[in-house]
C-alpha cells in the first residue's frame, strides 16, 4: 500500500478530519500564544507611548524608591487592580519599567516584580517611616543584590526584581 493510499483509506481520512478540526478549533478559540501576544501588544502600548517624533520613551526615573510607589506603583494598583505582575504580563520576560536611585547607584525595577510585593512595602514603608525598605543581599558570588528587607514579610525573592542600570 502506497502513501496516497494509506491517507484515502479509513485511517486516513479519520486522522485528516481530527487535524483539521484541531486546526479549525485553534483558530477559531485562539491558542494561548495568540493570547499571550495580544496582552504584550496592549502592554507595549501602554508603557511605551511614542512620542511626537515615533519613538519610545524611556521608563521615568523617580528620585527614590517612596517617590516611585507613591507616584507609579499606587496609581498603577488602583488603574489595575487585576494585575499580578507591575506590566501586566503573563509568561512572558519582564524588562525594566522605573528607574529610581538609591545610595547613590541608580536602580531598575523590572516588570516582572509582583504588584502585591510592592503594594505590601509601601504599607510597611507607612508604619516605619523613614526605615529603608531595602537592603543588599549577599549572593554566592560575592555581589549584593538589592532587595526588599526581611521584616516586610515577602517571602519569595524571585517575585522582586531589582537591578543596577
Amino acid at each position: 500500500m502506497g502513501r496516497f493510499e494509506a491517507i484515502l483509506g479509513p485511517a486516513g481520512i479519520v486522522l485528516v478530519c481530527v487535524l483539521l478540526l484541531g486546526g479549525l478549533i485553534r483558530l477559531v478559540v485562539g491558542g494561548p500564544r495568540r493570547r499571550r501576544k495580544a496582552e504584550t501588544a496592549s502592554l507595549d502600548r501602554e508603557f511605551e507611548e511614542e512620542d511626537s517624533e515615533g519613538k519610545a520613551t524611556l521608563p521615568t526615573d523617580y528620585l527614590d524608591f517612596a517617590t516611585l510607589l507613591d507616584r507609579m506603583v499606587l496609581p498603577l494598583a488602583q488603574a489595575h487592580p487585576g494585575w499580578e505582575r507591575l506590566d501586566g504580563a503573563y509568561g512572558v520576560p519582564g524588562r525594566p519599567i522605573a528607574w529610581f536611585d538609591w545610595n547613590g547607584t541608580r536602580y531598575a525595577l523590572g516588570g516582572e516584580t509582583h504588584m502585591r510585593a510592592m503594594l505590601q512595602t509601601w504599607d510597611w514603608m507607612q508604619q516605619h517611616p523613614g526605615v529603608d525598605p531595602l537592603v543588599v543581599q549577599h549572593t554566592r558570588s560575592g555581589a549584593g543584590r538589592l532587595t526588599l528587607r526581611p521584616e516586610i514579610g515577602w517571602k519569595d525573592a524571585k517575585a522582586v526584581r531589582i537591578e543596577t542600570g
